[in-house]
């Protein structure tokens, strides 16, 4: 992130002579810096989420896809019963940042 600063603060002192470029170019580095830290945040959550299912009993991680995006968790994957499916989407509902989830975890044939 810092090398992406100092390129980004080059580039702008090479542009300065024109004045809407400049403002243009700080437009955009915003948008970039808000990206990446939006991308960061939902990363963290994945985390949280995976940690806290780790220590919760009758989860099996195994078999789970777990996506955030602005709050919004998406669950994929198996499961080996509804209960289990369930005990999953409380256990990240209970997560601070999740805002909601959307279960699409599947219970396997095989269980």
């Amino acid at each position: 992130m810092k090398h992406l600063a100092i390129l980004l603060a080059t580039a702008m002192a090479v542009v300065a002579c024109n004045s809407q470029d400049a403002n243009d170019l700080k437009r955009d580095v915003g948008k970039v810096a808000e990206t990446g830290g939006r991308a960061l945040g939902n990363a963290q959550l994945v985390a949280r989420i995976n940690a806290a299912l780790l220590q919760r009993k009758g989860v099996d991680v195994s078999g789970l896809h777990i996506e955030a995006r602005n709050g919004v968790v998406t669950l994929g994957g198996h499961v080996h019963d509804a209960a289990e499916k369930k005990r999953v989407e409380e256990a990240v509902k209970e997560i601070r940042g999740v805002d909601s989830v959307v279960n699409n975890l599947r219970i396997s044939k095989s269980s």
